[in-house]
């Protein structure tokens, strides 16, 4: 099952974040997980795709609490970023409940969250740190040795997140319904 109109509201979604960002002249900023997250739900929905649903939602179910914490310690708040977080997260719930939960949906998200990281270390600047790519988040520094074992730690938080949703939604009645 395939919806048009939640595709191109949660692509509209990324769309309006991005122009926010393209218009600060910070294109970096569309690389954000989060907002990516937003992207593979509303192309999940537009072809029918549930792997790209579930993945852009396990990627938004970690990314929104973090989102939170950031805006509560002060964190820039831009309205448009409501969109992606929240609207992102609430259809891509929605898309799995109607396109389905496939197997394997936490690990088929965990590789390409670790690519990211490696695109964002390479195409970003440092001062932007887009998914924390090149420097622990200020403030967490002396709970981790180095930048790598930060980063393996959020890896293997999304992983266990992830792999904890697969499960706890498979049982709540979340199934496959489609290959992809």
């Amino acid at each position: 099952m395939r919806s048009t109109g939640y595709g191109l509201a949660a692509i509209g979604f990324y769309a309006a974040h991005a122009a926010h960002y393209l218009w600060r002249r910070q294109p970096e900023n569309l690389l954000w997980v989060c907002h990516l997250g937003a992207l593979a739900v509303g192309v999940g929905w537009l072809l029918g795709w549930p792997t790209w649903n579930a993945v852009g939602t396990f990627w938004l179910t970690l990314g929104f609490p973090l989102w939170i914490v950031d805006l509560a310690t002060g964190g820039e708040f831009i309205p448009t970023s409501i969109l992606t977080h929240g609207g992102g997260l609430v259809l891509g719930v929605l898309g799995l409940r109607k396109l389905g939960l496939p197997s394997g949906a936490w690990w088929k998200g965990a590789v390409p969250l670790a690519l990211l990281h490696l695109v964002c270390r390479w195409a970003t600047p440092a001062a932007s740190n887009v998914n924390l790519a090149h420097a622990i988040h200020p403030g967490w520094e002396s709970f981790f040795p180095s930048h790598f074992v930060y980063l393996l730690s959020l890896l293997g938080l999304y992983t266990l997140i992830a792999a904890s949703l697969q499960v706890g939604l498979r049982r709540s009645g979340f199934a496959p319904k489609g290959p992809r």
